[in-house]
């Protein structure tokens, strides 16, 4: 009767854990290391950040162009820049997750003891353990054009709680230094955001502009056309985890218990991951590239054109069959790359959404 008992009991302890698992009751993913308090505020940092970087790199585009061509060495130093594409749209993402995870740990155990004789002991042992884990992910994704630009901010400095509905700066940046000096935080009166900090020292801006004259070094500085990797793309994940928990034990010695010990610990995580995409004219391409659907080639004008006509001739058994002319052999494709030319995507890129990283 006591082992279908201690039985019946530890299932119950099992099923009261399982019913905390359910969809019916959700943790908001909106807490710990960033809050739904603090995210309006956190988002503006980011737009910010980024479109500061936009606008330099803009900047420092047009001086480059002015004399690249006289004095490449120069410009590269003074200039050197990531060719952002006006014409596209920028991306970031925010992914917030929470793990809650709970459950009667290994060092559970009930031994109950009987005494049969003056030599002989029965002793009934049962090690029940049950856990449960409750992930919730939120995955917030959100469009930036390439060609936005900083908006000047007249409201006063004590807005209270309308914070983060203001503009970036107070006042509009008038040129390159300016803006330099702006994303070097050097003028922190201005600012009307939070910076956020690489290494404790350089505002996040600056980071990405001293990242974009790493990135140019192989296109802009002179070399040979065909020795050149042209920088595309962009893209920086940075991911915070935090995880606390608690453990409890409770210890029952006795003539018939020896021992009884109930082990149990609960713990939650934490999981915050930033992901930013700064897209280059050549984005698509380097996506492309990836499963071999961009080439650089001229691309064959559409097959019934003017400079791609249809030609028919007699086949031997006396059918007709369409032959492509200037020799592009079997299925139409081109024999050799040519000069370089402007790349283009042969076959569709597939879109990936941002997906839940995986419980760490």
């Amino acid at each position: 009767m006591w082992k279908f008992s201690c039985a019946a009991a530890c299932l119950g302890i099992c099923l009261a854990m399982g019913g905390c698992t359910s969809l019916y009751y959700i943790h908001d993913p909106q807490t710990g290391v960033i809050t739904a308090g603090e995210l309006p505020y956190f988002l503006k940092s980011i737009r910010c950040e980024v479109v500061t970087f936009y606008q330099i790199e803009r900047e420092r585009r047009k001086e480059y162009l002015k004399i690249y061509k006289t004095r490449p060495e120069e410009a590269f130093d003074k200039y050197a820049h990531f060719d952002i594409d006006p014409f596209l749209y920028g991306t970031f993402f925010l992914e917030l997750k929470v793990t809650d995870t709970g459950g009667l740990g290994s060092g559970t155990a009930f031994d109950y003891k009987r005494i049969l004789n003056a030599t002989s002991n029965d002793v009934t042992h049962v090690g029940p353990t049950a856990s449960a884990q409750d992930t919730y992910d939120l995955i917030w994704s959100f469009l930036m054009k390439q060609n936005a630009q900083l908006a000047s901010d007249t409201t006063p400095a004590t807005a209270g709680s309308a914070t983060y509905e203001r503009g970036c700066y107070r006042g509009t940046p008038t040129d390159l230094a300016e803006l330099e000096a702006l994303a070097e935080n050097k003028f922190p009166e201005r600012v009307a955001y939070k910076r956020i900090i690489v290494d404790a020292s350089k505002p996040f801006a600056a980071w990405l502009r001293d990242n974009a004259i790493l990135i140019s070094a192989n296109n802009l500085t002179p070399a040979m056309p065909s020795e050149s990797a042209d920088p595309a793309q962009m893209t920086y994940t940075f991911s915070v985890q935090v995880t606390g928990g608690v453990e409890a034990k409770y210890s029952l010695t006795s003539v018939r218990w020896t021992p009884a010990v109930v082990q149990s610990s609960a713990s939650a995580q934490q999981f915050s991951n930033l992901g930013i995409y700064i897209n280059g004219p050549n984005a698509v391409l380097a996506n492309g590239a990836r499963s071999g659907s961009a080439g650089y080639a001229a691309k064959t004008p559409p097959l019934g054109s003017k400079d791609n006509p249809i030609y028919t001739a007699p086949s031997p058994g006396g059918e007709k069959s369409q032959e492509f002319p200037g020799g592009a052999g079997a299925g139409g494709r081109r024999g050799g790359g040519g000069p370089r030319t402007n790349g283009f995507i042969v076959a569709p890129v597939p879109v990936f959404p941002p997906s839940p990283t995986p419980t760490q």
